[in-house]
């Protein structure tokens, strides 16, 4: 879904430092939302704090979602991220938090800080979509084209004249690939190469080149038409 910043500078009061939630599944677009459910006594403590202070927080990719050390500090997790904010909490009896998080901007894992928390912290940069001064693309067609891939794979949503009408609306290029990427739950390393690619024409051309994909895919699931038998 859309989510607006309702800033010309979304990091505005950032300090450039965060807490790290790495997730070995699940990441998080610039101008999309993401319901969490947090439950680990480390994570809580975690945000705990991030309700007491800024609100920000970076989602970080783990590099080996079967990496034995989740548990610790020491798992490896992709450098680039995006930085999120609290938009929505809600705590349960048993201390467990339910999370609404908007997603701000892509940024750069520039170092960790060593603390005594049971949680990550980090020195975090904002990184801002990236806008080439003489485009390789029509990015007013190519917006029409993504639209238009994506509305025939849910055709059954009736969706397409809604997001013709919201890109009249100035919605950036950049802006429509992460909304779109988001809706498509890719897994988790497409994920994050999409999330990697600040240069917003190429990653229009990766996120066309997936819905074509799987528009192939959905006119031709696996199995059909069945192979002919040699018996």
């Amino acid at each position: 879904m859309f989510a607006s910043t309702n800033s010309s500078e979304p990091t505005a009061g950032f300090s450039g430092r965060a807490p790290i939630f790495p997730l070995p599944n699940a990441s998080l677009f610039p101008s999309v939302l993401l319901p969490l459910h947090i439950f680990e006594p480390r994570y809580l403590c975690m945000v705990e704090d991030v309700l007491s202070s800024d609100g920000y927080l970076a989602l970080a990719l783990l590099k080996d979602a079967a990496d034995k050390n989740y548990a610790t500090k020491n798992c490896e997790i992709h450098e680039t991220l995006c930085l999120g904010r609290v938009v929505a909490d809600e705590r349960l009896d048993d201390g467990r938090y339910y999370l609404l998080m908007q997603g701000i901007c892509r940024a750069r894992l520039l170092a960790e800080v060593p603390t005594d928390l049971p949680y990550r912290t980090g020195i975090i940069e904002p990184l801002a979509d990236q806008y080439a001064s003489e485009p390789v693309i029509n990015r007013d067609h190519r917006k029409q084209e993504l639209v238009s891939h994506f509305s025939s794979l849910f055709p059954q949503l009736g969706i397409e004249q809604k997001l013709l009408a919201a890109l009249d609306t100035d919605v950036a290029l950049g802006e429509l690939c992460d909304v779109i990427a988001h809706a498509m739950r890719l897994e988790s390393e497409v994920a994050w190469r999409l999330l990697e690619q600040a240069d917003v024409d190429e990653r229009s051309e990766l996120i066309l080149e997936l819905l074509k994909l799987q528009c192939r895919d959905a006119k031709n699931p696996p199995g059909f038409p069945p192979s002919f038998s040699l018996n």
